[in-house]
């Protein structure tokens, strides 16, 4: 109840015209010597709640409509001839991936290999849930958004300067021009 009401009295965001964005960059390894030679590189893509809508669970074979903006994006790293993989957790079940794979198909994608598992070849992975950390430093990076911020606890001992990064706090560099400038 208290949830709906808060949502009656939200600022409404704006629709955003993506028509004029500017295109995405193609993704790149952040340290590619962790990969071997022989390993291909891929874009991992959460299903639910990033590449569908999150629903309330109705079963295995029961997928929510799709998101435009991530549906738009993984078709064009496809054109870009990127490779993609659906990462969920039903592909732990053989009905959960026939169901994605039914999903993808009704949705105009092709058929992208379905897993639930990392390994070496992946490059990033794009999820509702994840926490990105700085790789070899175990500092992660904190949204202002409840949904950018951590659901287990942070350690109580952490201090914010070296533990973690506020994306979003960080100072702006000065206007080239302006009395702050050096």
């Amino acid at each position: 109840m208290l949830a709906w009401l808060r949502s009656l009295f939200a600022p409404k965001t704006p629709a955003v015209d993506l028509s004029q964005a500017p295109a995405e960059p193609t993704p790149s390894e952040r340290a590619p010597s962790t990969r071997p030679a022989n390993q291909q590189g891929w874009i991992g893509v959460d299903l639910d709640g990033t590449l569908a809508e999150a629903t309330a669970w109705q079963g295995m074979d029961h997928i929510g409509p799709p998101v435009p903006l991530m549906m738009r994006r993984v078709r064009q790293w496809l054109d870009r001839g990127l490779r993609v993989k659906i990462m969920t957790a039903r592909a732990g079940d053989p009905v959960g991936i026939a169901a994605t794979q039914a999903w993808l198909k009704a949705n105009g994608l092709p058929e992208l290999e379905v897993t639930d598992k990392k390994d070496f070849g992946m490059i990033e992975l794009w999820d509702d849930r994840a926490i990105q950390v700085v790789q070899n430093r175990g500092i992660c990076f904190l949204g202002t958004s409840y949904f950018a911020r951590p659901k287990a606890p942070i350690l109580p001992d952490e201090v914010a300067d070296r533990t973690f990064i506020l994306v979003g706090s960080e100072p702006k560099p000065p206007v080239p021009g302006s009395k702050h400038s050096a």
